[in-house]
């Protein structure tokens, strides 16, 4: 049957689900999502073995699309078969050269069906593929596409795209490290997972996702051995992360040897849109043995929120030729209960600067 054929059948088949109401999973495969180096009709050939299966599931459906992709539509949630099928997808995306990693979410996407639907048809939907040569011209986020991206987040694995910053101790004679910040490489992800559009265009759904990398972070940091090194750690979160299910378990899950040494790093516009928010989760997160630390607290800025009455332990201070001219201004600024760390000093001149007028933490890179 013609492939715009097969695609007609699950769209109508998509259609039944809506109307009856009735149960279904979708998966598609994006073959055409592998990279450069696994995109020959071999590596295709394993991708597609991979999911196949699925063909065993309860009531499977199997519809062949337009440029080598392929869809599944079966009943009940799939159980063993979509696990294997998740396994050997790693696998195959596991043998890819190193700096080439591909999340799970980029090549595969599975829906809840009816509830999905129309996430599902808008996948399907045709595009025109751009002039030889010419690339596809990035698009704004929009709400139904940062929804789908969720759903993909949902499934993917982060771990490639982790990345962690050190925050340095400066003694008198030596240099230790304090704690080491862990965060979401965004636009390596955003590049991975949606490449045609641009994630920062709108800075509101902009900062809903990253509200979702958040808890992906945090969930990610719940798994076997993430959390007993017992080194300290430091997270980016959001106010309203503060308080979601995964920052609960995450907390439940933190070691003894770890409380009192996690610092959560929180922005000023996220504190200033909703302060009765920011003030409830400051006395949760401080109840519970968190640090705080306001992230680039220009002397602007500092001038308008007072870090001390609002609990912060420490204020980021990006360096510049302003604070290094004068840094007796900012230490007005700074209450004696707040410490600053020192950001983007990252010279020796700079740390020796730091050394000599007080500035013990310094954020390396």
């Amino acid at each position: 049957m013609p492939r715009s054929d097969q695609a007609a059948e699950l769209r109508t088949l998509i259609a039944q689900t809506e109307r009856a109401g009735a149960q279904r999973r979708a998966l598609l495969l994006h073959t055409d999502r592998l990279p450069a180096d696994f995109a020959r009709a071999h590596h295709q050939r394993l991708a597609r073995a991979a999911v196949s299966g699925l063909a065993q599931a309860d009531r499977a459906q199997h519809f062949e699309l337009s440029r080598g992709r392929l869809a599944i539509v079966w009943r009940s949630r799939g159980g063993q078969e979509l696990d294997q099928a998740m396994a050997a997808l790693d696998h195959l995306l596991a043998d890819l050269p190193q700096g080439q990693s591909v999340p799970r979410g980029q090549v595969v996407s599975i829906y809840d069906l009816p509830e999905q639907a129309a996430w599902l048809l808008d996948e399907l939907n045709e595009r025109p593929a751009p002039a030889a040569g010419a690339p596809a011209p990035a698009r704004p986020l929009d709400p139904a596409f940062l929804a789908r991206l969720e759903h993909a987040l949902a499934q993917a694995d982060l771990s490639p795209f982790m990345r962690w910053r050190t925050v340095l101790r400066l003694g008198a004679d030596n240099t230790a490290t304090a704690w080491e910040e862990r965060y979401v490489a965004a636009r390596e992800l955003a590049t991975g997972l949606c490449p045609d559009r641009r994630i920062k265009a709108d800075p509101w759904l902009f900062q809903r996702l990253t509200r979702s990398f958040d808890r992906r972070v945090l969930a990610l940091l719940c798994g076997p051995r993430e959390l007993r090194a017992g080194a300290p750690i430091a997270l980016h979160v959001h106010v309203s992360s503060i308080l979601a299910p995964e920052f609960l378990r995450f907390d439940t899950e933190l070691p003894s040897s770890l409380r009192g040494l996690v610092t959560l790093y929180l922005a000023a516009a996220d504190i200033l849109s909703d302060p009765p928010a920011f003030a409830f989760a400051a006395q949760f997160a401080r109840s519970r043995g968190y640090r705080l630390l306001l992230r680039h607290a220009t002397p602007a800025l500092l001038a308008m929120i007072d870090a001390g009455a609002a609990g912060f332990d420490y204020v980021q201070v990006p360096f510049s030729p302003a604070v290094e001219a004068d840094p007796d201004s900012l230490r007005l600024l700074l209450p004696g209960t707040t410490r600053p760390v020192l950001s983007g000093a990252n010279s020796p001149a700079a740390q020796a600067w730091a050394r000599r007028e007080g500035f013990e933490l310094v954020r390396a890179a």
